[in-house]
């Protein structure tokens, strides 16, 4: 009978009276404590609803990591490889590789692994980095730099340091391009066609290297060769890049792969057009058969403070998990690295992630840490299962692939520097550091507002019953 007293007492006396005014000053009070936090709240009830969260969902790039990407190791077909830390680095070729023996336990540095290329064989290099991007130079602060993914731009670095590549627009102007493939998050690769001065076309295609590698059955097998040559893609070379891509993921870098195929015209062959446009040719028609030239692995070391920040969340009872593009590999390496990763805890892919069954995935989510490999669709699936089961989620996100899953999130975190602008408007709170630190910040101001919110009606009933 007295609870019933006290229930009635607080809804009939304290709420009417202040709670809405309690409510919306601890809002506004907290909101403008957390634009200090690099915390913009564009919906005002999501600062609440991150007091309490309960997992949270994050990219990798850019979030967990400083989104500064450099080439830091790569291989040519199997021929030559530089940034190698493994004792089998070496360059197999003519008198000049003897500076670096076969049994050599220094690492190829990336200039004596260039000094090594035929001038076809570079250029061939420098095309496939060059002509597949959609990157450009632009100013940023008064200084002409390259915009865009990350990811090309460390590559068109790379081409610019060490191959020789001029400006790009000059680079791109020089070539007829007589199709694009854009970047697909299902096949994850892109591609690029040119017609060649033998009135040939090439088709460069680059992305996730284990993907790729699994299209090709020929490999550039010589660097120094006066001509780009070629041979068979053995079980053996096959065997070998797998090790090297594994080498390069097992240190926390990106692999990408770059490869390549001839063909006599454009369209090929027996060769599906599209509808719209007759010269234009189903990329899946095309995309096999094709010959291997490099991987290379970039580097993106890890956002200072992220290893606290996640050991804060868990600490708090916030479950946190990765969602990422990375290979499984990678994405476990960089995982375990920032102390999302631990003992007992599930590693998977998305593709294998979004055929499993309902009960499957209730079995998998409590113990899933990283979900790798992953499309923006796989994201929102999480994300929808999470809520099923009666989690508060919040999601950040940066692409406008990641509008669903930010949506559907309770609370949606947008990259305020990296972000799209379909991504912010699809956000409850945008990062303004793309820092994930910053989000601890969100969840200690809106675990602030809900004591605030508690101690007032307990102040209000203490009133309420003198």
């Amino acid at each position: 009978m007295r609870i019933l007293i006290t229930a009635i007492t607080v809804v009939v006396v304290a709420v009417p009276e202040g709670l809405p005014l309690a409510v919306t000053l601890a809002l506004a009070f907290a909101t403008t404590r957390m634009l200090k936090d690099n915390n913009l709240v564009r919906v005002l009830r999501a600062c609440e609803t991150m007091g309490n969260a309960t997992t949270i969902c994050s990219d990798k790039t850019g979030t967990l990591t400083q989104n500064k990407m450099t080439v830091v190791a790569g291989t040519l077909g199997t021929a030559a490889r530089f940034g190698d830390k493994s004792p089998t680095a070496s360059i197999k070729g003519d008198s000049k590789d003897q500076l670096i023996a076969a049994d050599s336990r220094e690492d190829v540095s990336i200039t004596d692994f260039v000094s090594m290329m035929s001038p076809l064989v570079k250029d061939l290099l420098r095309q496939s980095v060059v002509i597949n991007s959609t990157a450009f130079e632009g100013e940023e602060d008064g200084e002409v730099t390259f915009i865009g993914s990350k990811t090309e731009t460390a590559l068109l670095g790379f081409a610019r340091e060490f191959l020789g590549m001029g400006p790009v627009s000059e680079e791109r102007s020089n070539s007829e391009i007589v199709q694009l493939i854009p970047f697909d998050s299902g096949r994850k690769c892109m591609g690029s066609v040119i017609k060649l001065p033998s009135g040939k076309y090439r088709m460069f295609v680059k992305g996730a290297s284990e993907i790729l590698l699994a299209k090709c059955t020929r490999i550039v097998n010589d660097i120094s060769a006066s001509e780009v040559l070629e041979s068979q893609l053995t079980e053996e070379n096959a065997r070998t890049l797998n090790q090297i891509i594994s080498n390069y993921a097992n240190r926390s870098l990106r692999t990408i792969g770059l490869i390549y195929r001839d063909f006599a015209s454009w369209p090929p062959e027996k060769s599906r057009t599209v509808v719209d446009d007759p010269s234009q040719v189903e990329f899946d028609d095309v995309f096999g058969d094709m010959v291997f030239l490099s991987v290379v692995g970039i580097q993106d070391p890890l956002r200072d403070g992220v290893t606290d920040a996640v050991s804060e969340c868990q600490k708090a009872g916030v479950f946190v998990r990765m969602v990422t593009g990375d290979n499984l590999i990678t994405a476990k390496a960089i995982a375990t690295e920032c102390g999302i990763y631990t003992p007992g805890g599930i590693v998977m892919e998305g593709p294998k992630f979004r055929q499993l069954s309902t009960s499957q995935m209730d079995q998998i989510i409590p113990r899933l840490q990283v979900l790798a490999r992953s499309s923006p669709e796989d994201k929102r699936i999480l994300v929808r299962r999470l809520k099923e089961l009666g989690e508060t989620v919040a999601v950040t996100g940066d692409g406008t692939n990641d509008g669903p899953a930010l949506k559907m999130a309770d609370v949606g975190f947008s990259m305020g520097i990296a972000g799209t602008e379909v991504a912010k408007e699809a956000s409850a709170i945008i990062l303004m550091d793309d820092n994930f630190a910053s989000i601890v910040k969100a969840i200690m101001w809106g675990r602030a507002v809900n004591d605030a919110v508690k101690k007032f009606l307990q102040v209000r009933f203490h009133d309420s019953c003198r």
